[in-house]
Order: structure tokens, then C-alpha cells, then sequence
């Protein structure tokens, strides 16, 4: 978006307000905020501004007096100005919008999103978690446990499954409207030994696992065979939505992005 642009959004919704006076309702009844470039803004003005933004495929903000200064989400939301509500919201908007997965993670302590400061570490800091700890809380951008590498540069997580983690979490999701996997993650691992596997879009949602041939529903992530080893008959029956004759409208729950907390 030009400078121009965003200069005419601020002023529309007269997200600065004047200098002076302490955070709180200002004159004349304001609510306002401080930010770290020293600008002071209000709460209607700065939400209306945010969702101006989002409808036009903005997910990244900054300052439309000193351009060059961005305003990172936590920072934000750390004014105190959004409701839950309104935070809860404005976040499930980010979420949607193409491109944000690479810039924003969610806390895996409160939640909320978090915006990517230097995109050479992984080590993040959550403002909101630490203010509440007292202390500063850290956690991996890629696999998204408590940092827990004592080393300050955070090049490197302590964590042996974060790389695979990171790319089940980073995984765009399949579209391809009439497959039986359209919206599944286009990477997941196997339940048994967790190499990744991905599907062709084609056919059943049925995949087998190249490393140790465990085959599992690509989908809902449940093993292919019954409780008897001799088993072959897929274990969907057809009150939980598995149509041999139409496997687009398969409709067994399809599985969130996994979380790997244990080795296999």
C-alpha cells in the first residue's frame, strides 16, 4: 500500500491524537494509548484503522507519521486498548489473511498472536506472557514449545522434533474442491514413525507410509486396520461418512495440524 494511502486511512479514523497529557481518556474523552515511536492513539480510531487494513490484505502495520517505524501486533494489543473481544476478532482476521502464517504465530501460552520481529531467530518473546510472569517468556517460532536454549541468539531450538514440527505447522492446506482431502494440511506424519507424507489429491483419502507401511486416513489420521491384524476392510463404515463409490464426500472430522509431544 502507497504512503499516500495509508496517511488517508489515519486521518479518516484519526488514529493520532495530539501529544501531551498520561494513557487513558484524553481530551476531549478519548481513549488513548502511547506507542513506542512516541505517537499517542486512540482506541476507536486505531480499531477502525486495523480493520480498514485487513480488508484490503494488510496483516503488517506502522506508523502513518514515521513510516518507517512499524508497529508490531503485540505491541498493539499491549496498550490495553482492544477488548478480548475485539483482539479475538481482529486476530482470527490476520489468521485468514493470505501470507500472515509466515509473519505471526500464536503463543502457545495465551493464545494471542504474536508478529516476528527478526526472521533470523527463533527464538520469539511474548510481551503480553512476560508482563504477566514478571519475567521474560520465550517460545520456538518453529515448533512453538517454551524456548528453553540457554544460548541469547536464539539461532537454534532445543527441541529435536522442531524442524519437522515447524512443517506441519507451515504447511499450506490442500485446495482442490472435490477431493476427498480438500482443507487436510498438504504435509502430515505418519501417526506411527512420523515421516511426512503428502497426498496426490486423487482417489481415496487412504495413504501409506514409505517408511514403515503403516496406511492410515489421511484426513482423520486413523489407522486403516481394525483392532484384528488380519483386518483389511477400511475401518470407516458408512454412518461415519466414507462412500466407496464417491470419495469426495467423505466427511469423517478432518484432523488439525499435528502437534508432535512425544518421539514416536
Amino acid at each position: 500500500m502507497a504512503s499516500a494511502q495509508w496517511q488517508a486511512l489515519a486521518e479518516q479514523f484519526q488514529v493520532i491524537c495530539p501529544p501531551g497529557g498520561s494513557p487513558g481518556v484524553g481530551s476531549p474523552g478519548v481513549l488513548r494509548g502511547q506507542v513506542s515511536c512516541g505517537h499517542w492513539v486512540s482506541v476507536a480510531g486505531l480499531q477502525g484503522w486495523v480493520q480498514a487494513l485487513l480488508d484490503q490484505g494488510v496483516t503488517s502495520f506502522r506508523c502513518p507519521c514515521c513510516q518507517d517505524t512499524p508497529w508490531l501486533w503485540q505491541e498493539l494489543c499491549k496498550l490495553g486498548l482492544f477488548s478480548d473481544e475485539d483482539q479475538a476478532t481482529l486476530e482470527a482476521q490476520i489468521l485468514a489473511q493470505e501470507g500472515a502464517r509466515g509473519s505471526y504465530r500464536q503463543c502457545p501460552r495465551s493464545q494471542h498472536l504474536v508478529q516476528r520481529l527478526d526472521p533470523g531467530t527463533l527464538r520469539t518473546p511474548c510481551l503480553p506472557c512476560s508482563q504477566q510472569a514478571g519475567e521474560l517468556y520465550c517460545f520456538c517460532w518453529g515448533c512453538r514449545t517454551d524456548w528453553k536454549d540457554p544460548l541469547p541468539q536464539g539461532k537454534s531450538c532445543s527441541n529435536p522434533q522442531c524442524p519437522l514440527q515447524a512443517a506441519l505447522y507451515d504447511t499450506l492446506e490442500i485446495q482442490a474442491p472435490g477431493s476427498s482431502v480438500h482443507g487436510c494440511p498438504s504435509l502430515r506424519a505418519c501417526p506411527e514413525c512420523h515421516t511426512l507424507v503428502s497426498h496426490t489429491g486423487l482417489g481415496c483419502p487412504l495413504v501409506e507410509c514409505p517408511e514403515c507401511w503403516t496406511e492410515f486416513c489421511y484426513r482423520c489420521l486413523r489407522d486403516h486396520l481394525g483392532e484384528d491384524a488380519d483386518e483389511t476392510e477400511w475401518e470407516h463404515d458408512e454412518d461415519e461418512g466414507l462412500d466407496y463409490n464417491n470419495y469426495s464426500e467423505a466427511s469423517c472430522i478432518i484432523a488439525r495440524r499435528q502437534e508432535l509431544n512425544m518421539s514416536p
